[in-house]
């Protein structure tokens, strides 16, 4: 039997002596006038049923999460070939029955377009049945991408009955700038990358749109690693044409929520303006009452590497390979220098003694027009971690921090 409901703002607000901690003192809306999330949610990506996906720390680490007060949880058809929305529509059935939640007391998040593992074999189907989804993008073998508004619709059907809900409080179009990287691929001019782009993303919502006049959701978006990328960048995703978009498909549009990265390297959604905005992302959905959620906290894309902004929980010393050794002990070194960049910004007492995850998510869920910051926590000692992150003082210039902090690392990048 499938869990009734969503969440609301009256449901979602601490209520009772039975809801304390920060989880449940601190929190605001998604979106305007939507529901109140904690400032840290519970980011999905690798969780599952098997000890690859880190069951059943994983499995844990959710239940923890919820019982302290998290409400936001975000997860997508493709993680874990669909074991992540499983595993997280047990975990909230079992609490439910348990009556230690209800369905209206958390908010969901799942998000749809790559086509992996059990939906590709779906997809490959409707090629041989000689009804294919379209456009599909075909990146490899085992990667393949779709942007058809009916193909869509059929995985926010497939969410819903893995999850084990009626209703989603929000579905995202996950990455549609994968459209952009096949128009760029094929040496489409980007004048006609972009028309066509947005002009699909509108078919999708005006099918998002049927899907919450049914009550099948409560709201849609867009999660996307290129949101508020610079205009040299072809596959740079504009908040302002994405809202152009939603509006010609509804004056009353449901467009209400935008996912993207934010972290000290990837900073884009708060110092960047676009071609198409003449504000920076935050900036942007603030003034339109869109909801922002960040993801990537600790794992920063730089010039295709990977920067973990987190210290290291293996001690080199216990490590027999050279090469790992020597990588361990380089990233101890960055972790213990880019502490004491971010406590020569942050100068109200509290900070004193804080790791660099706690640093990180303090700068990151204090920005200005920001909702929640996704975390993966798949171990319950990531969610204590987050929530002593989350009690620590409020950082009212956290913009100004993170602009700071990302002058010094390009300085420092730069070697000058």
């Amino acid at each position: 039997m499938s869990l009734s409901g969503y969440a609301t703002p009256e449901t979602t607000r601490r209520t009772g002596e039975q809801r304390q901690g920060v989880f449940h003192e601190r929190r605001r809306p998604l979106y305007e006038g939507g529901p109140f999330v904690s400032l840290v949610g519970f980011g999905s990506y690798r969780i599952g049923f098997s000890p690859s996906l880190g069951h059943p720390q994983c499995r844990e680490a959710l239940e923890h999460a919820l019982r302290r007060g998290v409400n936001l949880i975000d997860t997508s058809t493709n993680y874990g070939n669909g074991q992540s929305e499983l595993l997280i529509g047990q975990t909230l059935a079992t609490l439910a029955n348990e009556n230690a939640l209800s369905r209206e007391n958390v908010v969901l998040v799942s998000k749809a377009g790559y086509v992996q593992g059990n939906t590709l074999e779906l997809v490959q189907q409707r090629e041989r049945d000689g009804r294919p989804f379209e456009p599909v993008f075909k990146f490899g073998s085992d990667l393949w991408y779709c942007l058809d508004p009916e193909f869509i619709i059929e995985q926010l059907e497939r969410s819903l009955s893995r999850l084990g809900v009626d209703c989603l409080d929000v579905f995202l179009i996950h990455n549609p700038e994968y459209m952009l990287k096949a128009y760029e691929h094929n040496n489409i001019p980007v004048d006609k990358a972009q028309a066509d782009f947005y002009g699909q993303l509108a078919k999708c919502f005006a099918a998002l749109e049927k899907a919450v006049s049914v009550g099948q959701i409560r709201a849609y978006g867009v999660s996307s690693n290129t949101l508020g990328a610079t205009s040299d960048d072809p596959t740079a995703v504009s908040l302002a044409r994405l809202l152009d978009a939603a509006n010609s498909t509804s004056q009353n549009h449901s467009f209400r929520v935008a996912q993207c990265p934010l972290n000290w390297i990837e900073v884009n959604p708060i110092a960047v303006e676009s071609a198409d905005d003449e504000d920076n992302t935050l900036t942007l959905a603030r003034k339109n009452g869109v909801g922002i959620l960040v993801n990537r906290p600790f794992n920063a894309m730089n010039d295709g590497g990977l920067i973990r902004l987190t210290r290291p929980t293996v001690d080199s010393a216990a490590v027999g390979d050279d090469a790992q050794r020597k990588g361990l002990q380089n990233w101890t070194r960055l972790s213990l220098d880019l502490e004491k960049l971010a406590r020569e910004y942050i100068s109200i007492p509290g900070y004193e003694e804080a790791p660099l995850s706690q640093l990180v998510l303090a700068t990151l869920m204090w920005q200005p027009g920001l909702s929640s910051v996704l975390c993966g926590m798949r171990r319950k000692e990531y969610v204590v971690d987050a929530e002593v992150a989350a009690a620590l003082p409020m950082l009212v210039n956290a913009d100004q921090i993170v602009a700071q902090i990302y002058q010094d690392l390009e300085f420092h990048k730069d070697g000058n």
